[in-house]
Parts: C-alpha cells; structure tokens; sequence
C-alpha cells in the first residue's frame, strides 16, 4: 500500500508539472502574440507619421511655388489651397492634407497690444474691437457671460501682469476653481486654449473658431482679403465700421478668381457698401500672406496619424514654427 501511495503521489506530481508547463506554454505564446502585435503596430504608427511628414514637405514646396510664381500676391487659385479633400494613394495607404491661411481670420494674440489703464482698449487695439463685435453679432451665441468680459478676459489672458482689466479675469478667478490653473500672461500657443478664458465654455468656442486663430509669437493683425473665405463675412464686418455682415458678403462675391490685385481694389468694394472710416484701418488688411496652416491625416494599413504644423512662408523659405501630433489644432 505504501509503494501504490508513492506511485500515485508521483503520477499526481508529473501531471502538476505537465499542467504548469501548459500553462506556462500558453501565456508565453499569449504574451509573444501581444508582443509581436505591439511591433507591429508601433512599425505601422512609425510608418503613418513618416507619411505625415512627407504632406508636409509636399506642403512647403506648394508654398515656395506659389510664393515663386506669384511673390506679390495669395489667393485661393494659388497650388497651396487646392483642398485635400481626396485622398492620395501610397503604399498600404492614403495621405491626406489641406492648407489653410492664418491671415485669413483674427490672430488672437494681436489682443495682446498694450491697452490703455483708463478708458477703452477699443480705440487702440482693432483686435480687441473685432472680439468684441465678433461675439456681439454671432448668430444665438450661448454665452455666460457678457461680450465685454470675455473679450476683456482674453486680454487679461493675454497681458504679462496680474492686474484685472475692466470686466476681465485674472488668476484670482482662476484660482478660485474647483481645478485651479493660472493665466498664462503670455501668447496663446494654440486656438483650443481660448477654452482656458473666462466665459469660452464649448457651445461658445464651436461658434467662435470659425472667424479666429493663433500665429504663435506674433501679434499680427493683417488680414488677407483674398483668401478669407465668404463664410466669414462677419469677420470684415467686425474690423470695418459701417460695414454690415451682407455688404462684406456682397464684397467677396465679387472679388475676382484671381483675387484683387491689390488693397485699392478691395476698398473700393467696401466704400461701395457704405463703411465708414477706412483709412483708419487700412493696414488691418493685406493682399498676400506670411502664416499658414497644414493640417495632415496619413493612414497606414489601419492605423491613422494625424498631424498640424505652422509654418512661416518668407523671403524664398518657409519656416516649421510648430508641429502637433494628434487631433486638430
């Protein structure tokens, strides 16, 4: 009996090991699988990316085209705004891009310009001006908070002191949430930071970031006439006096393909529509561009990589000023 118990015993041992081992077996396997599918996936990503990279060197050379054959002048007949709408076949995927004009909307960091302590930023800084009417003539805006505050929040935002401006906001109120954060008191880097602004809740930007944008460092307000889109009337209608949402639509339809040969050409329109005051905010507008956008969709197999890069077109050269990988900038 005690050597029958020994030979049982045993046999109940071996198949313990038998059984780990399977078991070890499996999760080894199970484990090589995952990892073989992670270098699958991180070669594939690496792939996509490298795509994206390549619509933005194809992007630089539309720039340095268009800037070669036409030095003067940017307009929506140019190479680079042809739209990306279709993609482009490559190997085991698709590349995507589309170019679109950061003079063609409200640089958001011209609200920067030093205001004065007393009386109105308005009459020193049209950026601030065209916040304003931006926010006052958007169509059933859900705002919180009245137009005046939030255009002065995002000066605050904007300003290097601590110091409240008007109806702004500066850290005190920021710090006073349940997730505190302070001002930046410098540049925006990117448009979705405005969400950061007092009163810029999500119904508001969704309504807003259709007229406004960020050129990093800069606080350059020059609009460029040929390349702001119809859709955006309401943005010239902001910087003009006089000049209703209808006549600055009236104003693009009739701007050539070509787009106008120059400033003259597109006052000439705008006087025609009744504005006032036009020599005050002549250099508000230009006819050719420095800052563009491109935003890049690569897709590799079944990954996809998204990508937004700035760059600045200038003197024969363009310029990487930023890069972001993922979602939209």
């Amino acid at each position: 009996m005690n050597h029958k118990s020994q030979h049982g015993a045993a046999l109940i041992i071996v198949l313990f090991i038998v059984a780990l081992a399977s078991i070890l077996a499996v999760e080894m396997s199970t484990n090589l699988l995952v990892q073989v599918q992670k270098s699958t996936n991180i070669q594939g990503h690496q792939q996509a990316k490298w795509y994206a990279y390549a619509a933005e060197e194809l992007a630089i050379k539309a720039l340095l085209q268009s800037k070669k054959d036409d030095p003067d002048k940017t307009t929506l007949k140019q190479i680079w705004a042809q739209q990306g709408d279709i993609p482009y076949p490559v190997d085991n995927g698709t590349l995507q891009g589309k170019i679109t004009d950061l003079q063609a909307c409200l640089n958001l960091n011209a609200l920067r310009v030093k205001a004065p302590q007393t009386g109105s930023a308005d009459k020193t800084n049209p950026a601030h001006t065209a916040l304003l009417a931006l926010l006052e003539n958007i169509e059933d805006l859900p705002a919180e908070e009245s137009e005046e505050a939030m255009a002065d929040s995002v000066y605050d935002w904007l300003d290097e002191d601590s110091i409240t401006y008007r109806s702004g906001a500066e850290e005190d109120e920021y710090l006073s949430r349940k997730s505190p954060y302070m001002t930046a008191n410098s540049f925006f880097a990117s448009s979705s930071e405005l969400r950061l602004v007092k009163g810029f809740n999500p119904l508001v930007m969704e309504k807003i970031l259709p007229y406004v944008c960020v050129i990093p460092d800069s606080e350059l307000l020059a609009i460029n006439v040929n390349t702001i889109a119809p859709e955006q009337a309401l943005l010239l209608s902001a910087l003009i006096d006089g000049l209703s949402e209808s006549g600055a639509q009236s104003v693009l339809s009739v701007r050539p393909e070509e787009g106008f040969s120059n400033i003259e050409e597109f006052f000439e329109q705008v006087n025609q529509q009744g504005a006032q005051n036009v020599k005050s905010v002549e250099k508000l507008f230009t006819i050719n561009s420095e800052y563009f956008k491109l935003q890049a969709q690569a897709k590799f197999v079944d990954l996809r990589f998204s990508m937004t890069t700035l760059l600045h077109a200038k003197d024969g050269e363009v310029t990487i000023l930023a890069r972001k990988f993922g979602g939209v900038q």
